[in-house]
């Protein structure tokens, strides 16, 4: 049973009366239960029921138990512990069962006992039972009336509840002590009368004493003695004592068996002591006989009902002669009574009153007349009772004159028996406390060597509290009360602390403000504070209290107390309002360095309850080293504000204040270069690494010098004297380091010297908006000069650091461009950097810079539930960000470079920088373009693209649109046109995303059958496409949207829309059909699975995650947790093509594995490409537009409308690039198996420079190639995509490092970059765009790629030997010189009117006519290469040829063109363009026809026409058919081969040459040729026989043909060779 709810005390009674009644028989039950009312009938009921009641039934019954039986010798006590197992009850404290005739004094005697043990009581229950027993003590019968009954007694029963003890032997020694206490008081009241009785004695001895007093006195006598018997006294004891001589003198014995009351049990005086030993005051007062009563203290505590010491009245016996004989002693304590009657009622005190007043001087009736009574009135009795006349008119005057004052002051009286001191003292009220008085007690303690103090306080109206110290004091001869020495003390230890502080205060900060901070604060400090430190010491401290109240922050005070070593420092912190939590601050202390040994808190409140606490920490160096405080405290108090704030971090870099008196700032330094080891994984933890510097504080200093001299703008005097002092400083450092035993120490030590020579830049040194340092730093970096940095290497690096903030924006060059990412991994968000910079650097090939990558982690991130301020600090930490890289990137101001203020700088200009969105960073643009504007940034709102005046490209759907090029490309060439033909797909994300919704939207042919996000999966068997199209629309054109919002009506038979919460998933007839599932239900993930796995046209890749891996990969491997569950490998996909709008969809791994599988994919950075060259022209555009703002040629709004005006230009640029780009992964794909050998050596080459990792980049090694080449396979499109990437990315930078942009006929690849509207209006700005010569590399390089294929530039490098800028210039010689750009346009514009497949062949054709002419140019005039001399020279000419080529060819020449020519216009060809590409293999020698022409002055058809007579005549086209198709081995084969091309080319010419020399006129030339077939005919046979020969072998040699070529030469030199007139003659 638990504690009950009643309503009532009858109630609980009754209740309890029905549980005894359930278990005693009914009359027993009865007697319980009327015990149990009377003995709880004044617990009040909320404890009754606030116990068990169970427990509350067995102490009833226990104590009923302990009450039957009582003989009239016993007191009944029981002590014990009751518990369930043997009482039946139990109880969590000690009880106490006491049962005792009814006599006073018992409780209160009882709790004396109990207290002097210092054991806490928690229930006194006390009863007064009347009972009647028998003879032996044996309960008859408990009366329930209040009246009187015959031969009943009354019985006192109390339980006490006490602190639990569970020692037997405490629990015996315990009722043992109770019993004494019993004992003590029943003497006590037992004699009382008896000693009342002692009174009455001397009243009836007063009439004949020899005393020598008046009769007056002896009635004053007699009335004391009446008033004393008459209940103002309670009598304890009593004892007599005589004086009796002996031989040494007079000795005070007591009388034999005299004592009564407790002195029966318990006196501790002696029986006897010697008069003269006594000190000599108490030997007057004993035997003067002018006075009856002595009045003292005992210096024995009362056990008996107060725990007091008691009063001593002794009576004084006289003898016959009136000598003092003896003495009667009564002991006792004055009763309640005596303290609420006046004194002028009192006998004795009465007269003591009225001598005093009339002594005063005072009239009774005046001002100090009434105070003196009253301070008389309210006078301890006991003292009034002690005190002489004399000296009690001296204290009553002196209370007087201090009574309105607030001073302190303290009156000292010894006793009669020289055993007790009373000292009484007075303060002002304000400032009496318990701190105060137990300080005062001390102080007489000390001075009065006391043994024990007694108090009583009192207050009435007067502003001073009076205090009765009654002092305990051993007994000495003469004691000299030191009162004026006790008195300063505690004065000062009372007041002159406020006095003190006073007057600190008017010195520290002058009378006035002075005066007002005492006004404000003196009252407010507690006693321990004032305890603790001086007024002088407070008015220090008040500054720093006043400033914490007043600026409502934290204020500090760092300190040394005079009597510490000097190891040991304090440190005050004052914070406003509340105490500061010690769990924040300890760990500071700690990474201080310091140990805390002590704290005290104190509460100092102002007189308008404003509230500063004060933490004083006491300090002690960890290491007990020694401190400088002079050095120290301005840095100690900085770093640990700035660590408060959270401007500096809390940790173990903080102890190097300590080791080496550094300043917050350069720790904050020596700490970013440790998280940036961390960030390029450096294997040692921050500890050790901040260990390491506080182990080797002089090297560390060396490498604080090291960047001093630098970077510091105020040290540096020129690059020569800085390097100079530099090296010094390294040779010394190096020379420390051969001290440094520990192999890791060294490394780490080493590190940061390397780290900070790859510095180039820092905003150290700069100044904030206050003037003081930045609360953050950035370094920039040159990665290549750190060792063992993680690949790949970016060309710089920005990291910037703050304890808010960390992040590094990685650049592949001067001009690259990249998001700047939010990133959640603290730890190695720079890995998660490099490995985005790596696929931006891929992706960005397209465009003009190269690839850079940003990322930062916000370290003081709110919780997410708060999105407002978790966002907001997002922002905060990206605003720093891009403040640490704009703080060290140079402007450009008024066309010229301007270097960032304060910053020394260890690289050339460096002016390029632009930052884009990305994860995280989305909408964050224009926060990233108002820095730029802040800092006057010359890029203005070009430095972050897509902001709220750039393209929005979810609006632009630009790069759904690009990755759809992609899609188109490869349904193209599967003779699918998705715009006219259904087809089927299952995507990734849903119509609120940008890349899903508008890829999604693409094609209204677009059969989605399945679709998953986060959140939903859909599933759509069979969709109407025209239907479901306009749903899809509907969908995107809202704020925001979910699957769950798709009209279900419109979801075909057996779809639906499912949670992807769901336990399981139902599976319809249609979906199992449609996926291959069996089972009737399957989770949501194995759904997906199974959706991955579908058997359709298109994988659309649009939302988040990597859903697709390789089977050599494992799902850890991804990095990608949240999609483990689903993943598929690329082996198991079965749809057609896949499309990837979003990022990361599938791994490389796993794309290869499709793709080998024959999927059609490219990569992501391929297809998605659009958004990043999007942001690219708008950046370009804006640099130039911005430009002509600022010339005022524009204003900022018309800018705006005509950036959003050619928007859709725009678009078509970008989508051109994308449409390019796949053309030439598909144009590579198709004999990339054939072309194996050249990518092998390509990628050879470029990871031998340095510049390509195979393995990072998942390309196939030499071994893997092999393999490929024995399965007839070559590099996949995705491998083609990387290797696309890189060779662009490369070439460019090639481009940009050469000579080459720098020709002025080259402005027109500008035309090309910008839409028509922007070049035609500022084409003069143009020519003066910042990124000139990067935007004409870029767009040679991608045209040149895209044209010629990936492995162009090194094979011509590894043929001719020729460097990229000479290849390029010479190929946009033959560009242009044939019109390519106008063919190859025509060939595009044929997409879905004749088969890629033809396309393709077409442009490779192209390519072909390109690759030759361009080595025809290198071989032949690579030292004169000019654009316009070659266009003088050769465009003519050649267009002529093009344009009439038939008439220009042989007859076998014409008849193999006539033929193609047909099959291509049946094919769907134009006719002129038809005409062009059926003769490209003969158009490639148009060059040697021209030089030819020119050699001969020989118009050009009668040239051409004999260049292709003698190749019809020596059968050269089929030689040159054969040497095209001989299939090379090896690399030094197809060198070979184009060596036996070039070879035959040079010979033909030679050939034409030598016959053209021949002839005078063109007339001539039929009978020339005749006339030189005659002349070399053996020549000419043996060549013949050759050819016979070599026709007839299935696969020639490539000797074969080296032979052939051989005999030619031998016949074109003898045709070069011949005499002119020779020949003349004969034709003659």
């Amino acid at each position: 049973m638990n504690a009950l709810t009643v309503a009532s005390k009858d109630q609980f009674f009754e209740q309890l009366a029905d549980a005894f009644a359930k278990k005693i028989s009914k009359t027993e039950a009865k007697k319980i239960s009327e015990f149990a009312k009377q003995h709880y009938a004044h617990i009040p009921l909320e404890e009754l029921v606030s116990r068990r009641f169970a427990d509350t039934y067995g102490a009833v019954l226990a104590a009923w138990q302990f009450l039957q039986k009582r003989s009239a010798e016993e007191t009944p006590v029981a002590v014990f512990n009751p518990d369930l197992e043997s009482d039946g009850w139990q109880s969590t404290h000690t009880v106490v069962f006491i049962l005792h005739p009814n006599i006073p004094f018992l409780i209160d005697s009882l709790r004396i006992a109990i207290n002097h043990r210092e054991i806490g009581t928690h229930s006194i229950q006390h009863s007064i039972l009347q009972v009647n027993r028998d003879q032996n003590g044996k309960l008859e019968k408990l009366h329930t009336s209040k009246k009187k009954a015959s031969g009943s007694d009354y019985e006192a029963f109390i339980v006490l509840e006490i602190d639990r003890h569970s020692n037997p032997e405490d629990l015996r020694d315990l009722e043992d002590t109770l019993q004494n206490v019993l004992h003590e008081v029943r003497i006590a009241v037992s004699d009382f009368p008896v000693v009342t009785e002692k009174v009455n004695e001397i009243l009836g001895e007063l009439d004949n004493t020899t005393a020598g007093i008046n009769e007056e006195q002896k009635e004053e006598a007699r009335a004391f003695l009446e008033w004393l018997a008459r209940d103002h006294f309670t009598f304890l004891g009593y004892d007599e004592y005589d004086f009796a001589k002996d031989k040494s003198g007079m000795v005070v014995r007591r009388v034999e068996n005299s004592e009564l009351g407790i002195l029966r049990v318990n006196n501790e005086r002696p029986d006897r002591v010697r008069l003269n030993e006594l000190p000599q005051r108490t030997r007057h007062e004993m035997t003067r006989s002018d006075d009856i009563f002595i009045f003292a203290k005992s210096a024995q505590r009362s056990r008996v009902h107060r725990p007091a010491y008691p009063d001593y009245i002794a009576v004084k016996k006289f003898n016959s002669k009136g000598e003092v004989v003896g003495e009667r002693r009564f002991l006792g304590l004055y009763t309640a009574r005596v303290y609420n009657e006046r004194p002028d009622e009192i006998p004795l005190l009465r007269r003591k009153f009225q001598s005093v007043m009339k002594r005063s001087g005072f009239l009774r009736d005046d001002y100090a007349g009434k105070e003196l009574e009253q301070i008389l009135t309210v006078y301890p009795r006991d003292e009034l009772f002690q005190i002489e006349q004399d000296e009690l008119l001296k204290v009553a005057k002196s209370i007087l004159y201090i009574q309105e004052r607030r001073r302190i002051e303290l009156f000292l009286r010894e006793d009669v028996y020289g055993q007790f001191v009373t000292c009484l003292a007075f303060f002002p009220r304000d400032i009496y406390n318990t701190e105060l008085r137990l300080k005062v007690e001390q102080v007489l303690v000390d001075r009065l060597g006391a043994e024990d103090v007694e108090f009583v306080t009192h207050f009435s109206e007067s502003v001073l509290a009076r205090v009765q110290f009654t002092i305990r004091v051993p007994q000495v001869e003469n004691r000299q009360l030191p009162t004026a020495e006790i008195r300063e003390k505690v004065i000062e230890l009372a007041q002159s602390w406020r006095d003190g502080l006073s007057e600190a205060l008017s010195e520290a900060w002058g009378e006035e403000q002075g005066n007002e901070l005492y006004r404000l604060w003196a009252g407010g400090f507690p006693a321990s504070y004032t305890d603790m430190f001086s007024p002088r010491r407070a008015a220090i401290d008040l500054e720093h209290i006043a400033s914490s109240a007043n600026n409502h922050d934290l204020a500090m005070s760092f300190y040394r107390a005079l009597e510490e070593d000097e190891s040991t420092l304090h440190f005050k912190l004052f914070y406003p309002d509340e105490p500061l939590p010690l769990s924040d601050v300890m760990p500071i202390f700690d990474n201080l360095g310091f140990r805390v040994i002590g704290e005290h808190p104190f509460e100092v409140i102002d007189r308008h309850n404003k509230t500063v606490w004060i933490h004083d920490f006491t300090l002690q160096a960890h290491q007990g080293t020694v401190v400088d405080i002079h050095r120290i405290r301005p840095i100690f108090e900085e770093l640990f504000r700035r660590v408060w704030y959270g401007e500096a971090e809390n940790d173990a870099f903080n102890r190097m204040l300590l080791s080496s008196y550094m300043s917050w700032r350069e720790i904050a330094l020596l700490r970013t270069y440790a998280r940036y080891m961390r960030q390029i994984r450096f294997s040692n933890s921050q500890t050790f690494i901040s260990n390491t510097l506080v182990n080797h504080v002089e090297l560390t200093r060396l490498l604080l010098e090291f960047f001093e001299i630098r970077f510091n703008p105020e040290r540096y005097q020129s690059p020569g004297k800085s390097q100079a002092a530099q090296q010094k400083l390294e040779i010394e450092f190096n020379a420390g380091l051969e001290n440094v035993e520990n192999l890791s120490e060294d490394r780490v030590l080493r590190l940061y010297l390397e780290l900070i020579q790859a510095t180039l830049r820092t905003n150290y040194y700069q100044h904030g908006e206050s003037g003081g340092p930045k609360p953050y730093i950035s370094v920039k970096f040159d990665p290549s000069r750190i060792p063992d940095m993680p690949l790949p290497m970016p060309m710089f690096e920005i990291f910037v650091y703050s304890p808010r903030v960390e992040g590094v924006h990685l650049r592949g060059g001067k001009v690259a461009r990249g998001g700047l990412r939010w990133s959640d991994r603290f730890e190695d968000y720079r890995t998660e950097i490099l490995g985005l910079v790596k696929a931006q650097q891929v992706k960005n090939a397209v465009i003009v810079p190269v690839g850079a990558k940003g990322g930062f982690v916000a370290k003081r991130l709110p919780d997410p539930s708060d999105r407002e301020a978790f966002q907001a600090e997002g922002i905060e930490a990206y605003k720093t960000f891009i403040r640490g890289l704009l703080d060290i990137t140079d402007n450009l101001v008024d066309a010229g470079i301007a270097p960032p203020e304060r910053v020394i700088r260890h690289d050339d200009d460096d002016h390029y920088l632009v930052v884009a969105a990305d994860k995280g960073t989305a909408t964050f643009s224009d926060i990233a373009n108002g820095l730029a504007a802040e800092y006057g940034f010359w890029m203005g709102d070009a430095f972050a693209s897509g902001g709220s005046n750039g393209y929005d490209h979810k609006k632009m759907g630009i790069t759904a649109r690009g990755a759809w090029v992609s899609v188109e490309r490869h349904f193209r060439e599967m003779g699918i046109n998705p715009g006219l033909d259904e087809f089927t797909a299952i995507g990734i994300g849903d119509m609120g995303g940008d890349v899903f919704g508008n890829g999604m939207l693409c094609s209204e042919k677009t059969k989605l059958v399945a679709a998953f996000n986060h959140v939903h999966i859909f599933v759509d068997p069979s969709p109407d496409p025209e239907k479901s199209y306009k749903e899809r629309m509907r969908l995107f054109g809202l704020p925001r949207s979910a699957w769950t919002d798709y009209d279900s009506k419109l979801i075909s038979k057996g779809g639906g829309v499912f949670s992807r919460n769901s336990k399981s998933i139902p599976v319809s007839p249609e979906m199992k059909k449609l996926l291959g599932i069996k089972s009737d239900r399957v989770p949501p993930n194995m759904l997906i699975s199974h959706i991955l796995k579908a058997q359709v046209d298109l994988l659309w890749v649009g939302g988040i995650g990597t859903y697709v891996k390789a089977a050599s990969e494992s799902h850890s491997d991804v990095g990608d947790k949240a999609n483990d569950g689903l993943r598929i490998n690329g082996s198991d996909l079965r749809c057609k093509v896949v499309g990837e709008g979003g990022n990361l969809g599938l791994t490389q791994l796993g794309r290869i594995e499709f793709a080998l599988k024959g999927g059609r994919l490219n990569t992501d950075f391929i297809d998605n490409s659009g958004g990043v060259d999007c942001s690219d022209h708008e950046v370009n555009m804006k640099i130039l537009l911005n430009r002509a703002v600022a010339m005022g040629d524009l204003t900022n709004k018309q800018r705006n409308i005509m950036l959003e005006e050619m928007t859709d230009d725009v678009a078509e640029l970008v989508l051109k690039n994308n449409y390019r780009q796949t053309q030439a992964i598909s144009i590579a794909s198709e004999d990339a198996a054939t072309r194996l050998e050249e990518y092998r050596r390509l990628m050879n080459t470029f990871e031998s420079e340095g510049k390509l990792n195979r393995a990072l980049e998942f390309l196939p090694d030499d071994e893997t190639l092999s393999e490929r080449k024995l399965d007839k396979k070559g590099l996949t499109r995705p491998e083609l995509s990387v290797l696309i990437s890189y060779v662009k990315g490369d070439l460019k930078q090639t481009l940009i490092d050469s000579t080459l942009p720098d020709d002025p006929l080259l402005a027109g690849e500008m035309y090309k970059v910008f839409p028509r509207d922007l070049t035609q209006k500022f084409s003069k700005e143009l020519g003066e765009h910042q990124l000139r010569r990067e935007i004409i590399a870029t767009q040679i390089a991608n045209d040149m790629v895209n044209h010629m294929g990936i492995t162009f530039v090194e094979r011509l490098n590894q043929s001719t030997g020729a460097d990229a800028a000479s290849i390029a210039l010479a190929w946009i010689i033959a560009r242009d010189v044939f019109r390519i750009d106008n063919w190859w346009d025509r060939i595009e514009a044929l997409d879905f009117h004749v088969s890629a497949q033809l396309q393709m062949e077409l442009m490779q054709d192209l390519m072909r006519l390109m690759r030759r002419s361009v080595r025809w140019l290198l071989r032949n005039r690579r030292a004169e290469l000019s654009i316009q001399h070659h266009m003088e020279r050769f465009a003519d000419s050649v267009w002529a040829i093009t344009a009439g080529l038939p008439e220009y060819l042989g007859d076998q020449a014409k008849t193999t063109w006539e033929k193609r020519h047909q099959a291509l216009v049946d094919a769907g060809l134009p006719s002129e363009l038809a005409s062009v590409v059926s003769g490209t293999g003969h158009l490639y020698s148009s060059l040697g026809i021209i030089e030819a022409h020119e050699a001969s002055g020989m118009p050009l058809k009668t040239v051409a026409n004999l260049y292709y007579e003698l190749g019809d005549r020596l059968d050269l086209n089929w030689f040159a058919s054969a040497i095209a198709s001989l299939q090379p081995g090896s690399h030094w084969q197809a060198l070979a081969r184009e060596s036996f091309r070039e070879d035959l080319d040079w010979q033909q010419r030679a050939l034409t040459t030598g016959v053209l020399k021949l002839a005078d006129k063109p007339e001539d030339v039929p009978a020339c040729v005749e006339a030189w077939l005659s002349r070399h005919q053996q020549m000419i046979d043996r060549w013949k026989s050759m050819l016979s020969e070599l026709k007839g072998v299935r696969e020639p040699e490539y000797a074969m043909f080296s032979v052939a070529l051989r005999e030619l030469l031998d016949l074109a030199q003898s045709t070069m060779h011949q005499p002119h007139a020779e020949v003349e003659v004969q034709t003659n």
